[in-house]
């Protein structure tokens, strides 16, 4: 499991996501291969300035001591997360650290499961945290990602045809109580959660 924004605009994320299907492979392998948007540095002050999220991470999660222990455990899901991470000008690869769950079991169960804390009850939470290759999600989070992206490209393009339309370039040709810099307006909120996966140029 990595989720590209596990802090910042988690809630806008959740608001825009449905609820999860019952998908999971119960591998475990999201449970050995498990990282986060903060540094390891980062998310020990969260948890000494009394983040729950934080605190409840690292109370399950342990680090491995390097990138190559990890890669030993999974080795494709961290090859998955550094390219990820390369292609980001707001991560540092040099800073990413790599967890495992003290709770797995060696089936891949989770011990812990009816008190696990919320990043692994939501996980994999939005479309675009990256899971390990051929989790049970995969086509849900591609069913995701499109669903926004069309969203957001239809609201663009009503944004447009307003504009074309519009008899005074202020108001809607059909419901003059909607204006264009409503719509704007809107087209930016459905941008915001996903800019970090270039949501501005869908």
């Amino acid at each position: 499991m990595f989720d590209l924004n596990y802090y910042g605009t988690e809630d806008e994320l959740k608001a825009e996501t449905p609820s999860l299907p019952d998908l999971c492979h119960k591998c475990g392998r999201c449970c050995r291969s498990a990282t986060t948007f903060h540094s390891y540095k980062k998310l020990k002050e969260l948890v000494e300035a009394g983040d729950k999220e934080a605190i409840d991470f690292l109370e399950v999660f342990e680090p491995y001591d390097s990138i190559e222990d990890a890669r030993q455990v999974e080795p494709d899901q961290v090859e998955q997360v550094l390219k990820a991470v390369a292609d980001r000008e707001d991560m540092d690869v040099n800073e990413v650290t790599f967890y495992h769950c003290r709770y797995v079991s060696p089936e891949g169960l989770c011990t812990i499961y009816e008190r696990r804390p919320r990043c692994c009850r939501e996980a994999p939470g939005h479309g675009w945290s990256v899971m390990p290759p051929g989790c049970g999600f995969e086509g849900w989070q591609f069913e995701q990602r499109e669903k926004q992206k069309r969203m957001i490209r239809d609201l663009k393009t009503s944004a447009y045809i307003m504009e074309q339309l519009s008899p005074d370039g202020v108001h809607h040709p059909v419901r003059p109580e909607t204006t264009l810099a409503d719509l704007n307006a809107l087209v930016l909120e459905k941008i915001k959660p996903w800019k970090m996966f270039g949501s501005h140029y869908w």
